[in-house]
């Protein structure tokens, strides 16, 4: 029962940080039009509150940007063992990815969400910290 409660809480996490994110994307960025989308990083992660994950999403022009203003966003609103789990500045879905029975977190990038989840769950397979077949997508972002 808790574990079916805190994969809840993962999930629900996911689709309101997703609505969050919208806000976070963009904050302390330079205002104007952006004239190569390419050129812009895109990054995501996760923060702890109250036992449950939230994912965050944020943009910026540079891979030190972006990952300072994920995490400065993520503290800011609370959360503890804030991290950037991955990012691209390629046309690339990025995914969080975290599994309630060994309490990992991933990161992944592919053409699609489902590729990206693929590459999460290989990538942690890789690093000895293997996601169970049960674990969620926190949050992603697709360009």
């Amino acid at each position: 029962m808790a574990k079916y409660r805190l994969l809840s809480s993962i999930a629900a996490a996911g689709i309101v940080a997703a609505g969050i994110s919208t806000g976070v994307a963009w904050a302390g960025g330079p205002g104007g039009v952006v004239d190569d989308p390419e050129d812009i990083y895109e990054a995501v992660g996760t923060g702890t509150f109250d036992n449950s994950l939230v994912g965050f999403r944020a943009t910026g022009d540079t891979l030190e940007e972006v990952s300072a203003a994920l995490l400065a966003e993520c503290q800011a609103d609370g959360g503890i063992d804030c991290t950037v789990d991955e990012y691209s500045n390629d046309n690339l879905c990025i995914v969080s990815v975290a599994d309630d029975i060994t309490d990992v977190v991933a990161g992944g990038a592919g053409p699609t969400v489902e590729a990206a989840k693929a590459d999460a769950v290989a990538r942690a397979a890789a690093n000895g910290t293997p996601l169970d077949a049960s674990a969620a997508i926190v949050i992603s972002a697709c360009p």
